[in-house]
């Protein structure tokens, strides 16, 4: 079958799209292989809790661990005090609440405040729209274990919706801490 040149002319045309008529499509971010839900047991000086099972861990000093998510380009850094007088304590716990509202600036984030089964109080804030410092917690009970963390992505945290799912995973590996913390 022959087409007639006109009609050929015509359907050349209808394919092809000038520049003005270009709409260019949303930026897309790669998806995150984000870590396997399993645990394993870590420990600071008087304390023992959950991390992440695939997360690599180091020990700087004595009462700090870091907890490292190479995928996610983030490390969570932890930290343990025993601390011997009430009013000590509650001065940690005012200088640490005062960090991380410096380290959220101007940013909102969602807290969440709960006693774990251990007697430990707890508070967790997770900054999900693109903070270098996502998630912060703080953990104390009434004999003077005061644990304190902060995850920091060690690349661009911008655009938000790009880094969120690794800050929805770093927020619920705090969640699991601060839940097994004793």
């Amino acid at each position: 079958m022959r087409l007639c040149p006109a009609l050929l002319a015509v359907c050349m045309v209808a394919g092809c799209s000038s520049p003005e008529s270009y709409t260019p499509l949303p930026t897309a971010y790669p998806r995150v292989n984000t870590y396997a839900d399993s645990t394993a047991s870590a420990a600071l000086p008087g304390l023992c809790f959950d991390i992440n099972a695939e997360a690599g861990t180091s020990r700087p000093r004595h009462n700090w661990l870091n907890i490292a998510y190479p995928r996610y380009g983030a490390t969570i850094y932890v930290t343990a005090r025993q601390i011997s007088s009430p009013d000590s304590l509650a001065a940690a716990i005012d200088a640490r609440i005062e960090r991380m509202a410096l380290n959220l600036g101007e940013r909102k984030a969602e807290m969440t405040e709960f006693d774990n089964a251990h007697g430990f109080r707890c508070r967790l804030l997770v900054c999900p729209d693109g903070a270098p410092v996502p998630v912060q917690f703080l953990a104390f009970d009434r004999k003077g274990s005061l644990l304190s963390g902060t995850a920091v992505l060690h690349g661009s945290s911008e655009p938000a919706d790009s880094v969120f799912p690794i800050v929805e995973s770093l927020g619920k590996d705090a969640a699991a801490i601060l839940n097994s913390l004793r």
